[in-house]
């Protein structure tokens, strides 16, 4: 065996792996890029999440989770679902999503006293028209701050937002 080849395979192995573990490194300091999605059911894009406010939708059925553009599109699209399933609906506090369960055909919602505005508005706008709100003045402050497309939208409790959606069919 030549002495020569035998440094250089160890160095050319050295420096591969030293490569390998720098690029693995990169990788991972790299900030991680948030995944687009269309909505199944008004195919426009999936709002994601920002750094003050939630905008994810999704239905949590047995082992799926789908996203959604808005809870409108959620409520719309769980007739489509057999059994028991959630909706995780963003509210007013960060990172903390009001649930929707469906149990046994039934609708119910966590926390109880959950406010809905759920304005008649086109799907471009359905996440901004379709929301959960834990108090009524973060619904009030919602509804002013997006006065030009709500209106003087009035708050929904749950059978009301399931009526104006028609998901309480």
């Amino acid at each position: 065996m030549n002495p020569n080849s035998l440094i250089t395979r160890r160095a050319w192995l050295a420096g591969t792996l030293a490569a390998s573990l720098s690029l693995g490194l990169l990788a991972a300091a790299a900030p991680a890029f948030a995944h687009d999605a269309k909505c199944p059911v008004c195919k426009l894009d999936v709002p994601q999440d920002t750094d003050i406010q939630d905008n994810e939708t999704a239905i949590r059925a047995g082992r799926k989770r789908i996203e959604y553009r808005s809870l409108l599109c959620a409520l719309q699209d769980a007739r489509s679902f057999n059994g028991d399933l959630t909706i995780l609906a963003p509210s007013d506090v960060k990172g903390k999503p009001v649930l929707l369960n469906r149990k046994d055909g039934q609708w119910s919602v966590t926390p109880e006293s959950v406010l809905f505005v759920g304005a008649k508005v086109d799907h471009p706008h359905c996440q901004l028209g379709y929301r959960a709100f834990t108090t009524r003045a973060a619904f009030d402050a919602w509804v002013h701050k997006n006065h030009e497309l709500l209106g003087d939208a009035q708050p929904l409790n749950l059978q009301q937002l399931l009526q104006a959606t028609g998901a309480g069919k």
